[in-house]
């Protein structure tokens, strides 16, 4: 794998489980630099985890890992460690290097300056000499990583079960987030209208039902009240009915039919808050229709029909 140039004198070879501390002169320097330097304080990074996988052809680029001051960056590796061939460029600048059997632990003492690159190599446990691991240590203005899952190979098990889990979860979050968002749209309230398009800037156009008009052709019914709602993608009606008799109520169909052309409005459906209208109790019966062809305000008469067919209740006059 090609490696950008360096300066074979400043890698640090660092020894199986030692924790690289600065030396004194190196304390001293770091200091002087950064009382001479007077720069700002860094703007907080966003921690990140990542995987990474090795390639061992020349053309493929150097992995970046991306360090920064004060924060411990963990490399964990699919396979062990030759624990004592790990060379560090620039190990004097680093507050801790710890390697262990498959993770190698860095923290800088400072940062990296703008455009700068520290070279880094592994050797694996039992493999060739040129069976390694190179990368480049950089820094980021914005990100730092804090834990970067290192792969041998791009096509090893290990990396194709991670990034399989990593598809299932995104795929169960997505499907959550859906199922979320089609229970929001079927709620009824008024975000569901508003995500089904059921509610637009047209609005509602919404008329009282006069009572005093009603026939009420079944003498133990009795209309109470009702309601037109007209919007631009659909149009229902409801009405409350009351039942005196002695057995439960309920409508089978329903007929809706415009007062001067007598055109029949196509009725979708007939619908109970409870499946019927028990006796001396009251029950609202909303009626979904399509849109009315006849412009908004002009009437029509409905009938409310039992199973039969036999018309139980007859409402003319319905401004819809």
């Amino acid at each position: 794998m090609a490696f950008p140039a360096m300066v074979s004198s400043r890698f640090g070879r660092v020894g199986a489980g030692e924790s690289a501390l600065l030396r004194p002169v190196a304390i001293l320097s770091v200091l002087l630099g950064v009382a001479a330097s007077a720069q700002p304080l860094p703007t907080a990074r966003e921690r990140q985890e990542r995987r990474v996988a090795l390639s061992g052809s020349p053309a493929e680029p150097v992995p970046e890992l991306r360090v920064a001051a004060g924060v411990l960056t963990s490399l964990v590796f699919d396979v062990p460690l030759d624990r004592s061939s790990v060379e560090l460029e620039g190990r004097e600048r680093f507050r801790l290097v710890d390697v262990g059997e498959r993770i190698l632990a860095l923290e800088p003492a400072v940062d990296l300056g703008p455009g700068e690159r520290l070279g880094l190599r592994v050797r694996f446990a039992g493999s060739p000499a040129q069976d390694r691991g190179v990368f480049v240590l950089v820094s980021h203005a914005a990100q730092v990583d804090t834990r970067v899952e290192v792969f041998r190979r791009k096509d090893s098990v290990e990396l194709l079960q991670a990034e399989l889990m990593d598809t299932r979860a995104q795929l169960k979050a997505q499907t959550e987030e859906l199922q979320a968002l089609r229970a929001l749209r079927d709620s009824g309230g008024p975000v569901g209208l508003i995500m089904s398009g059921m509610l637009d800037h047209w609005g509602i156009d919404a008329n009282r039902i006069k009572i005093a008009k009603a026939t009420n052709h079944a003498e133990s019914l009795k209309l109470v009240g009702g309601t037109t709602f007209r919007a631009s993608t659909w149009a229902a009606i409801s009405v409350e009915v009351r039942s005196t008799g002695k057995n439960a109520w309920a409508p089978s169909s329903a007929r809706v039919v415009h007062t001067k052309s007598g055109t029949v409005l196509n009725v979708l459906g007939v619908r109970l808050v409870f499946p019927r209208v028990e006796p001396n109790e009251a029950g609202l019966v909303v009626i979904e229709t399509e849109v009315p062809s006849w412009l908004p305000g002009e009437t029509c008469l409905l009938e409310l029909l039992d199973s039969n067919g036999a018309s139980q209740v007859l409402i003319p006059g319905i401004a819809f």
